[in-house]
């Protein structure tokens, strides 16, 4: 069976600081009474497999998908080394403030050792009631100020001094390597393009009594790091030797794509629907959901209703 555009189940996860903001903004179906923090919309860990929705293929995991038509949906970009998809894709409804975190570098994995696994991610934001993010520390800030900072009592309000915090709005872009201290702020929700790791150590949890790594996260942390995105011009957010980002706008009608090449869209806005010009399976799009476009594709095709906003993610080869 020849691969076609491929839509996702979602896979939601509850958080204490989650909320309902994806039913508000996409009208997604969630489960009832629960506080959504994540919405993992491609993924392929332990922690959780995508499952596709559309076409013949609909019920195999994207991590089955891989094992049986690798070349097809990668094309010239590689799994990782134990098969799995090498790029993980959520939507995150922050209603309260993240736990102060960091993810590990490969330095960091190398001095932790498993179950540690590079995570490097960036965060478009989708919606902003008067939120704001924290990421990286002030000039000057050291490992050993945080160490202080936390042995004096975990205040949150002096943690927050020694960051650097971001007001932030719809349209906002913010890349964080690993090795940067970061919390997501209260009101904001974001599309996230990371690494496909779930490793996070806390820093600190605000007071919540949820579990911290402190060591782990002091190990991790590099207060030096530029969060400038590197490769950034134009509509391109982002180059990384991981993944690259840019932005899409796609007027009303109908749009040849180019084959050869695995990419993913985040949908911004809009409408449209995807599917092998030979009339092979369909994907419908709107705002909020994500599409796999796999290499192999014969001939994409584009039906724009209503101007597309996306953002794009490939792959390097």
């Amino acid at each position: 069976m020849a691969v076609y555009p491929y839509r996702f189940e979602p896979i939601y996860k509850e958080k204490i600081w989650g909320g309902r903001s994806l039913e508000r903004l996409f009208g997604r179906g969630l489960p009832a009474g629960a506080s959504i923090g994540e919405s993992w919309e491609l993924a392929d860990l332990p922690e959780g497999e995508s499952v596709v929705a559309n076409g013949p293929d609909a019920g195999k995991t994207v991590h089955a998908l891989l094992a049986e038509k690798g070349g097809e949906i990668l094309g010239p970009a590689r799994a990782l080394p134990d098969g799995r998809f090498p790029l993980l894709l959520k939507l995150l409804d922050a209603s309260d403030i993240l736990s102060l975190q960091v993810h590990p570098d490969e330095r960091a994995v190398a001095e932790l050792g498993p179950p540690a696994a590079l995570k490097t991610e960036c965060w478009y934001v989708l919606a902003s009631r008067e939120g704001y993010i924290l990421k990286g520390v002030r000039e000057g800030v050291t490992v050993e100020d945080l160490r202080e900072a936390l042995a004096a009592g975990d205040d949150p309000d002096v943690l927050a001094g020694l960051l650097r915090r971001y007001d932030v709005k719809a349209g906002d872009f913010h890349y964080l390597p690993a090795g940067t201290l970061h919390a997501l702020g209260a009101g904001v929700v974001v599309a996230e393009i990371q690494t496909p790791s779930d490793t996070t150590y806390r820093l600190s949890d605000w007071g919540r009594g949820r579990q911290v790594h402190l060591e782990q996260a002091l190990r991790c942390i590099r207060p030096k790091l530029s969060c400038d995105p590197p490769g950034a011009a134009g509509d391109v957010l982002l180059r990384t030797p991981y993944f690259d980002v840019s932005r899409l706008r796609l007027p009303p009608g109908r749009k040849a794509l180019a084959g050869g090449a695995f990419r993913a869209w985040m949908v911004l806005g809009g409408a449209g629907v995807v599917a092998d010009a030979s009339g092979g399976p369909a994907a419908e799009l709107s705002a909020g959901d994500t599409v796999a476009l796999p290499a192999g594709t014969g001939a994409p095709v584009l039906d724009v209703a209503d101007e597309m906003r996306c953002l794009e993610i490939t792959l390097p080869a």
